[in-house]
């Protein structure tokens, strides 16, 4: 509601600047997230040369021996990389017992995305099992991880829940993002979900944890 000395054009601008301004702060925050955990960009080649040293590729199978049918790993939100290397494993059989025969065949159990990031792997750059396993959890944590931040910096307060459901959603959230965020950038982007009648009268960087935000926004209802 506005008071009666105010200009409803003038108001409508300034809420528009500030929602402009918002949206690009948090934009730079989760920018500077990704630089500090070092996010980069996978590389981009025009022609397809396998990311396995030679040794591995021919590697040969064992005579009479079928590539199991591995459940196919994307990368999609949800899914869990270390149940998925339990689940590769355990359907190798006997073959898990090689470790050539293991990095090898590893690929076969991938699609979609995952498998556009073995194919974006520097060529020969995996030579051995605890290599390729630390690469595939590193790499689909932190593009996993790159989603929920985009998800965080973007989370509204519903209209008619409390400030708790939100921050317990806020929360619920955060918990499925490998990316460590220090609490101050948290209760960033947190604010920036909340009303424009409220975040415009608090200060985020005068607030530094989850608790003193809600805290804010209750005293703010209570005198609203």
């Amino acid at each position: 509601m506005l008071g009666r000395q105010r200009d409803a054009d003038q108001f409508v601008e300034q809420y528009q600047q500030e929602e402009v301004a918002m949206e690009n702060n948090l934009t730079k925050m989760i920018e500077r997230i990704m630089a500090r955990n070092r996010m980069n960009t996978p590389l981009q080649r025009p022609t397809y040369s396998s990311p396995l040293v030679e040794y591995i590729v021919q590697t040969e199978n064992t005579r009479g021996w079928k590539i199991p049918k591995y459940t196919k790993f994307g990368g999609e939100t949800g899914e869990s990389t270390v149940e998925h290397i339990a689940r590769f494993l355990t359907v190798s059989g006997d073959l898990a017992n090689n470790e050539s025969h293991r990095v090898k065949h590893f690929p076969s159990s991938l699609t979609k995305a995952a498998l556009t990031w073995f194919t974006t792997l520097p060529p020969n750059s995996v030579d051995s099992w605890p290599k390729l396993e630390k690469l595939f959890h590193e790499q689909i944590y932190e593009g996993h991880s790159k989603i929920i931040l985009v998800e965080l910096s973007s989370i509204k307060r519903r209209f008619v829940g409390t400030i708790d459901d939100y921050l317990n959603r806020f929360r619920s959230l955060k918990a499925k993002c490998f990316t460590q965020v220090p609490e101050h950038e948290l209760v960033q982007m947190a604010a920036g979900g909340l009303d424009y009648s409220i975040r415009k009268k608090i200060d985020p960087t005068f607030v530094k944890s989850m608790s003193q935000l809600a805290d804010r926004v209750r005293h703010l209802e209570r005198l609203r």
